[in-house]
């Protein structure tokens, strides 16, 4: 995987960590099953997955379509699943952003 896929490792192995319990423990899904696999783990934890997933979790919808979900533009995301602009801005704000890559050394002058 890391041959065929190297920019997902471009990101924070915490983050790596983060997104693949998500998508054991919550969406309640094996990564092995999942069509989106590998593919998921490109977008931000914090901006995309996090707040789409839990608001279509929120509706009852337990079967979506990852690629669909994460993939889309924040309009389509709210088009496609009939979720407010607004509620989707509103759980984006509940968890504050931070950084996915990891500072793997800095310059000290």
């Amino acid at each position: 995987m890391w041959k065929r896929h190297p920019d997902i490792f471009l990101k924070s192995h915490g983050s790596f960590l983060a997104k693949l319990e998500y998508l054991r423990r919550n969406l309640n899904r094996q990564p092995q099953k999942e069509k989106a696999f590998p593919f998921f783990f490109m977008f931000d934890y914090n901006k995309v997955i996090w707040p789409r997933c839990q608001l279509l979790l929120a509706k009852g919808n337990k079967d979506f379509d990852l690629i669909k979900v994460c993939a889309s533009s924040d309009g389509e995301f709210c088009d496609i699943f009939g979720i407010e602009m607004e509620a989707l801005k509103a759980k984006k704000a509940e968890k504050p952003y931070r950084e996915e890559k990891d500072v793997l050394w800095r310059y000290v002058a």
